[in-house]
Parts: C-alpha cells; sequence; structure tokens
C-alpha cells in the first residue's frame, strides 16, 4: 500500500504540470501571455520541486518537510484549475492530493525505505 501511495504522488506531481500548462493557458486572451503562463507555470513547478521537494534534494530539509511543500504546491495547482474554471476537475484533484499527503504522513519512512529496498 505504501508503495502505492508514493507511485499515486508521482502521478499526482505529472498531473500538476499538465495542469498547470493548463492553467497557464486559460490565464488569458492575449496569445503571448497564454504561451508564457502555459509554458513558465509547469517549468516554475519542475525547478521547485526539483530544487526542493525531490527525496533525493540534499538541501537540509526533512521528508516531511519536503512532503508538505510538496503538498501545498500540489494545492495550489487545485486552485490554479480552480481559476481556470475546471471547479470539479480541482476539488477531485485537491481531494486525491489531501488524501496522498496524510497516506505519506501515516505510512512515513517505511514506505520510502520499501521502494529503495525494492530497487537493489
Amino acid at each position: 500500500m505504501a508503495v502505492a501511495n508514493l507511485t499515486l504522488r508521482f502521478l499526482l506531481e505529472l498531473a500538476a504540470i499538465a495542469a498547470l500548462a493548463y492553467s497557464g493557458f486559460q490565464a488569458s486572451a492575449n496569445g503571448l501571455i497564454r504561451a508564457i503562463a502555459g509554458i513558465g507555470a509547469p517549468l516554475a513547478l519542475i525547478v521547485i520541486w526539483a530544487m526542493v521537494v525531490a527525496p533525493n534534494t540534499a538541501n537540509g530539509l526533512s521528508q516531511a518537510q519536503k512532503d508538505l511543500i510538496g503538498t501545498v504546491l500540489l494545492v495550489l495547482t487545485a486552485v490554479a484549475l480552480g481559476l481556470a474554471g475546471q471547479r470539479g476537475l480541482a476539488v477531485g484533484f485537491g481531494i486525491v492530493v489531501l488524501v496522498n499527503a496524510a497516506l505519506l504522513f501515516v505510512f512515513g519512512q517505511d514506505a520510502r525505505g520499501s521502494v529503495e529496498r525494492m530497487a537493489r
């Protein structure tokens, strides 16, 4: 179950990239602003995730702190979806993110340890 939850987290991260691209392209009627927002928002998420949230990033944060920051970023993505007019999708995405975050808390480091053992 713990490994399935980590897999879900990864899929949520990928979905967030797509959701931010969609939300960015819906941000304005101006073609240039749409392109900048539609490309810039997902790129910003990728960079922030790589520098702050990624499990192997050595930045002094504990895994629990990284999980919390990642959850906040995913919830903000749900908000962006809602602002782009996809309210039902935003609520569904937000609920899945929060359930996933709760399970990350429950499983803790046991989940990551199981994945590392499987990788060996």
